[in-house]
């Protein structure tokens, strides 16, 4: 089906999804070669609040950054759909500690998803492999979206806009979290209000991100530090200090956000 799909896009989206796939099929081999894997369930920034020079622990700013990022809902028997689900720690921890009803997750990348699917403990999970652009998800069935960390990967953002709204119930809860330049979050926010979302809340917590970077950052060595791992793409995507996203956060031109949407009731489908 996801070839079908990527056989409607034009020759430059094709090969702009086709990079991403191999980006994150290259992450998943370095993982397996590292012998990290298994303790690898997130691909995000993470979130720190506070100076502690002893080393993060695997996947400890991660689960922060998912529990910032749902703050203030109440997600007790909701249906989830996780776009981006990456390796499957947002899926885990909502299955365990939040009383959802069921947790989809979908991500482009097939060897995300043949790692979720191979350590999943959950009966409420379900993983499939799919287009962010193209969901492959009936209207109005979703009581929340989740995408973190992955929209500014998207060819076409605003067709992945589309398709949120499209997929939520009315009075659905978009969760959207992202490093974007800032310019980009200003057109998106406008695009999504014109859609029929409603603002609930945005926080800027740039400032939180960075802090967890340089605190993770020796996980990253752990994983990444070869040589032939250190200049790669994956490497650079990750917003390790010394990085043009990292220096680019520093600076103001891009900005991390947490943001709450909701598809107001009257824009049924």
């Amino acid at each position: 089906m996801l070839a079908e799909l990527q056989g409607q896009d034009s020759r430059m989206t094709a090969a702009l999804k086709k990079d991403v796939m191999e980006m994150f099929t290259a992450y998943n081999r370095s993982l397996d070669e590292s012998g990290l894997s298994r303790f690898s369930t997130f691909i995000n920034w993470g979130f720190a609040s506070e100076i502690n020079h002893a080393p993060a622990s695997v996947n400890r700013n991660s689960i922060r950054l998912l529990q910032e990022c749902l703050d203030g809902l109440n997600l007790e028997g909701a249906n989830i759909l996780e776009v981006a689900c990456g390796r499957g720690g947002s899926v885990r921890e909502l299955c365990r500690s939040y009383g959802v009803r069921s947790v989809v997750g979908l991500d482009l990348t097939e060897a995300n998803i043949a790692f979720c699917q191979l350590t999943n403990r959950y009966p409420k999970a379900y993983f499939c492999v799919g287009d962010a652009e193209r969901l492959p998800i009936g209207s109005s069935c979703c009581d929340i979206v989740l995408n973190m960390e992955a929209s500014d990967l998207y060819p076409s953002i605003k067709s992945f806009y589309d398709e949120v709204f499209r997929v939520l119930k009315p009075g659905g809860i978009f969760i959207y979290a992202d490093d974007l330049p800032t310019r980009k979050f200003d057109d998106g926010e406008r695009y999504l209000l014109e859609l029929g979302f409603e603002l609930l809340i945005s926080r800027d917590i740039t400032g939180e991100v960075l802090l967890s970077s340089d605190q993770v950052q020796m996980n990253r060595l752990a994983a990444f530090g070869s040589k032939n791992q250190v200049d790669t793409t994956i490497w650079h995507t990750m917003g390790v200090p010394g990085t043009l996203l990292y220096d680019e956060m520093k600076s103001g031109e891009r900005k991390y956000k947490i943001m709450h949407f909701r598809k107001q009731a009257h824009h049924d489908e």
